[in-house]
C-alpha cells in the first residue's frame, strides 16, 4: 500500500487546531460555573426534588409492601378453595385415611414455604373431636380450641386478626414495645361454600414485616409504623427509647386525619426536638380493615449532602481550571495521535485532500468509498453464494470429498455461511411420480422443467420452516434436501408438517405425487454419502396403497434389510436396484457390467453366471412389480427368462440386459401410486367397539381382516390419526366415564366391564383422565347436584 504525500509525519490540520482550542474550554469554565450556580441557585430546587424522591421511594416501597400483603391474601384465598379443604374433611377419618391426612399436611407445608412472609399455617376442622395440623396432624388443646372456635365465629369470612393493645400499654412494656404484633390472616373453609366447618390461618412472620417496614426510611434515621383505622399501632421499626416520638407522630397523624385531610395519603413536616421530619402516610386497603403506613424521615439527613457537596464542586473546579490548562494540550495531543496514525494509511495525495476537508471528513470520503466496494464484491459474492453451496453439498453427498477430514468439511462449510457446531444432520429425497400419467399437460423431455419447478417450490417452503438447510435438484424428477439441525432441537413433527406441506403444493401445481425419504440423523459429514445411498435405496420401501407417501429410514424394521452372504454379489445388486429406482440409466448399466465382471471373477462357468444373471433378472422384476409397472405390459408379453436363459456368451447378456431389461424400464419409469385400505380399518374399529371388553390384541384384528400386524397398526395410525392401543384405551376410558356416572355401580364392576383389573384400571384411568375413577365420579356427581340447584 502507498503512502500518502504528506509533508511530515507530524502534520496537523483543521481537526487538531479546533479540538485543542474546545479542549481549553470545556476543562476549565463549566465546573466553576457549576458550583457557583448550584451553591447560589439550585439549593432549594434540590431539597425539593431530594424530598420528590424520598416520597417516590416511599411510594414505591409501599407498593412493594402492599404488593407482599395481596399477593399472601390472594395465595391463602387460592389454598381455601382447593378440593383439599372441601366439604369431606367434616366426615374424613385421619387415622383411616392416613394418606388424605398426609396430603393435607404436605400442602399446608407447601402454603407456609410459599411466601417470605409466612411463619406458620394452621388449618382447624371444628367438629365433634376438633382437628388441628400444624405441619403435622394432631388434636388441640381447650385452649386452642377455645381460640380457633372464636376466630371462627366471627362474621367475617376472610380477615385479617391481630393482638391489640394500646398505645399506653406499648409505651410502657419496654424500649421494643413499637415491635409487630402478632398478626394472623384467617380464612374459613371450605371456601365455595357455606356453612363453613374450619378456619385456615397463616401467621406472619415479626421480624420479616418490621424489616419491610424499614425500607422506608432510606437514611436509617427514621420513624415507620403500621396502624389500624382505629389508630392501634399494628408493626413498627421500634427504635430504641423512641416510644415518645412514636406516640407524638402517632397523635400528629390522627389529628391530620381527622382534620380533614385523612382521607388516601398526605404529606407535611414535623418538628419534634429541634429536628424536622418529613412525614408520609397513606392508606393501605386490606380485607376487612383499611391500614395506614407512616414514615418520618429527617429532613436535616436530606438537605445536608447538598451543601457539603456545592462547597466541594467550588473548591474542586478552582483547582481543575489549572490543572485542565495543562492536561487539555497533553490530551489533544494524545487523543490526535490515531488520527494521524490513520491518515498514514490512506493511499492518496493527502496534502491535496487535507487542504479542502479537515481529518474526519476526509476520512469519511474514504470510508465511504470503501464501504461502496465492499458492497459491490459482497453482492457478486452473494449471487455465487448459492450456486457454491449447492455444488459443495452435490460433491459430498455423492462421495467426492472422501478425502476430506471430519474438520475439514467442518471448515469448508462454515466457509458458505454454515454453522455446523452442535448440530446434526438429514437428508430428505423427494422423488415425483405419475409424470407419465398427465395427460397432455407435459410432453417427453419434461422432466427437468418439472422437477425445476418442484425445486422452487421446496426451496421456498425450507425458507420458511429450516434455518439452515440446501436444496439440490437433479433434474430427474428428484430433488434431494440437506437439513441441519441443532442437536437440542427435536425435527421429527417438523419434518413431517414440512413434507405434507410440499406434497400438497406439488400436487396442487404440477399433479404429480411426492415420496419423500427421510434420513437417519447423521452425526458426521464423512458419513453423508453413504447416508444418501441409503436413502436413495429404502425409497423402493413405499407402499402401494398411498398416492404421497412420508418414508423414515429408522422406523423401516432392520429385518427387511437383506444381508449380504457373500456368495452372489448381493451390495452389488442392491445399487443396480437403486440406481433404477433413481432413474440412473448410465450408471444402472455400468453397474450390470461390474455386477457381471463379479459373476465371472467368482466363477466363470456358464451355468454360475447364466444362474446370477437370472436371478439379478428376477430382482429387477420384482423392483418392478413393487414400483407398480405392469412388466406384461413393459416387455410386450415376452418370456425374458426364456430369451436370458439361451444367451450363452457373457457380452451377448451384458448388451441384451442393458438393451431389453434397463433401458425399457427406464423410459417407462413413472410414479407408483397406493390407496389405504380403508376397509380393513373400518372393519377393526367397528370390532373394537363390539369387544372392548374383551381381552382385544393387534395380532387377532390382523388376524380377521387378512393381514399382518405391522400393515393394520400403520394403516389404523395414519387413518384414525392414533395408534391401535391408544384407541383402544380411549374407548374405554370413555364408556368408564359413563358407568361412573352411576353412583350405584362399584368400580371393581366398572374396571371388568371395561376389560380392565381394578387397580390397572385406576393407573391407567389417572394417566388419560388425571384424577383418580373415585374422584372423578365425586366431582361429576357433585357438577350433576349443582346443576340442578
Amino acid at each position: 500500500m502507498l503512502r500518502p504525500k504528506t509533508k511530515s509525519s507530524s502534520m496537523r490540520g483543521a481537526f487538531y487546531r479546533k479540538s485543542f482550542i474546545w479542549f481549553l474550554l470545556t476543562a476549565s469554565i463549566p465546573g466553576l460555573i457549576t458550583g457557583i450556580f448550584i451553591y447560589t441557585f439550585s439549593k432549594a430546587q434540590i431539597e425539593q426534588d431530594l424530598s420528590d424522591l424520598h416520597q417516590n421511594q416511599i411510594d414505591q416501597r409501599v407498593k412493594n409492601i402492599d404488593d407482599q400483603l395481596s399477593y399472601l391474601e390472594l395465595d391463602l384465598a387460592h389454598w381455601a378453595f382447593h378440593s383439599r379443604f372441601g366439604w369431606e374433611l367434616a366426615d374424613l377419618d385421619f387415622v383411616y385415611h392416613f394418606q388424605e391426612t398426609w396430603d393435607i399436611s404436605r400442602t399446608l407445608n407447601i402454603l407456609q414455604g410459599s411466601h417470605p412472609l409466612i411463619d406458620d399455617v394452621v388449618l382447624y376442622v371444628d367438629r365433634e373431636q376438633p382437628v388441628l395440623f400444624r405441619t403435622g396432624y394432631r388434636l388441640p388443646t381447650e385452649e386452642e380450641i377455645d381460640l380457633y372456635r372464636g376466630l371462627l365465629s366471627d362474621r367475617r369470612h376472610v380477615y385479617w386478626q391481630y393482638e391489640l393493645a394500646d398505645i399506653a400499654a406499648q409505651e410502657e412494656a419496654s424500649p421494643h414495645a413499637y415491635a409487630a404484633n402478632k398478626i394472623r390472616l384467617v380464612h374459613k373453609v371450605p371456601g365455595e361454600s357455606s356453612p363453613r366447618f374450619g378456619i385456615l390461618t397463616v401467621t406472619v412472620k415479626a421480624d420479616k414485616l418490621v424489616n419491610l417496614l424499614k425500607t422506608m426510611t432510606p437514611y436509617n434515621e427514621g420513624i415507620t409504623f403500621l396502624m389500624d383505622r382505629d389508630g392501634y399501632v399494628i408493626a413498627s421499626d421500634s427504635p430504641q427509647g423512641g416510644q415518645d416520638v412514636h406516640h407524638a407522630l402517632r397523635a400528629s397523624i390522627l389529628a391530620h386525619r381527622e382534620n380533614g385531610q385523612g382521607e388516601g395519603r398526605g404529606t407535611f413536616l414535623w418538628d419534634w426536638s429541634d429536628m424536622t421530619y418529613s412525614v408520609s402516610y397513606g392508606s393501605m386497603k386490606r380485607i376487612e380493615s383499611d391500614w395506614t403506613y407512616v414514615s418520618a424521615a429527617p429532613l436535616t439527613a436530606i438537605t445536608s449532602p447538598v451543601i457539603r457537596l456545592s462547597n466541594i464542586i467550588i473548591t474542586v473546579s478552582l483547582s481543575v481550571l489549572l490543572l485542565g490548562l495543562l492536561l487539555s494540550w497533553v490530551a489533544s495531543n494524545w487523543i490526535y495521535m490515531p488520527i494521524r496514525r490513520l491518515l498514514t494509511k490512506m493511499t492518496v495525495d493527502a496534502d491535496t485532500e487535507l487542504e479542502k476537508l479537515d481529518e474526519f471528513q476526509f476520512l469519511e470520503s474514504q470510508w465511504s468509498s470503501l464501504a461502496d466496494q465492499r458492497l459491490i464484491l459482497e453482492r457478486r459474492l452473494n449471487e455465487q453464494l448459492h450456486n457454491l453451496r449447492n455444488s459443495f453439498l452435490l460433491q459430498l453427498i455423492q462421495g467426492h470429498l472422501y478425502a476430506y477430514s471430519e474438520g475439514d468439511l467442518h471448515r469448508q462449510m462454515e466457509r458458505y455461511g454454515w454453522k455446523v457446531d452442535q448440530h446434526r444432520y438429514y437428508i430428505l429425497r423427494f422423488q415425483l411420480t405419475g409424470f407419465d400419467s398427465l395427460k397432455g399437460r407435459f410432453s417427453a423431455g419434461d422432466e427437468a422443467l418439472v422437477t425445476f419447478v418442484a425445486f422452487n417450490i421446496i426451496e421456498e417452503l425450507a425458507a420458511e420452516t429450516f434455518q439452515q438447510f440446501g436444496v439440490m435438484n437433479f433434474h430427474d424428477l428428484s430433488v434431494a434436501m440437506f437439513l441441519l439441525s441443532h442437536i437440542d432441537e427435536e425435527e421429527r413433527e417438523k419434518l413431517r408438517v414440512f413434507g405434507d406441506r410440499a406434497a400438497q403444493q406439488i400436487h396442487k401445481l404440477l399433479g404429480l405425487n411426492v415420496t419423500i425419504t427421510v434420513s437417519r440423523a447423521i452425526d458426521y459429514l464423512r458419513e453423508t454419502p453413504e447416508a444418501y445411498m441409503e436413502v436413495e435405496r429404502f425409497s423402493g420401501y413405499r407402499k402401494f396403497s398411498n398416492q404421497y407417501q412420508f418414508i423414515r429410514i429408522d422406523e423401516i424394521p432392520a429385518d427387511s434389510i437383506a444381508e449380504d452372504t457373500g456368495g452372489y454379489p448381493f451390495a452389488k445388486e442392491q445399487d443396480i436396484l437403486q440406481a433404477l429406482r433413481s432413474g440412473k440409466q448410465g450408471e444402472a448399466e455400468k453397474l450390470v457390467a461390474q455386477f457381471l465382471d463379479e459373476l465371472l471373477a467368482r466363477q466363470d462357468t456358464e451355468i454360475y453366471v447364466q444362474q446370477g444373471m437370472l436371478q439379478l433378472l428376477g430382482s429387477i422384476q420384482h423392483m418392478i412389480l413393487q414400483s407398480g409397472i405392469n412388466i406384461f405390459r413393459l416387455y410386450e408379453g415376452e418370456n425374458l427368462f426364456e430369451h436370458l436363459s439361451q444367451i450363452r456368451e457373457p457380452n451377448k447378456m451384458l448388451t441384451w440386459m442393458q438393451k431389453r431389461v434397463i433401458r425399457p424400464y427406464i423410459e417407462e419409469r413413472e410414479s407408483r401410486a397406493s390407496r389405504q385400505l380403508k376397509e380393513i380399518v373400518d372393519q377393526t374399529v367397528d370390532y373394537i367397539h363390539e369387544n372392548y371388553m374383551n381381552d382385544i390384541s393387534l395380532d387377532e384384528c390382523a388376524e380377521r381382516v387378512g393381514t399382518n400386524s405391522y400393515t393394520l397398526s400403520r394403516l389404523f395410525k395414519q387413518t384414525t390419526g392414533v395408534n391401535f392401543i391408544d384407541y383402544v384405551t380411549n374407548i374405554r376410558i370413555e364408556k368408564a366415564k359413563e358407568l361412573l356416572l352411576h353412583p350405584n355401580k362399584r368400580i371393581n364392576e366398572i374396571a371388568a366391564e371395561v376389560g380392565y383389573q381394578q387397580r390397572y384400571f385406576n393407573r391407567i384411568f389417572k394417566k388419560h383422565v388425571g384424577v383418580t375413577p373415585g374422584q372423578f365420579r365425586e366431582i361429576s356427581l357433585q357438577a350433576v347436584e349443582q346443576s340442578k340447584n
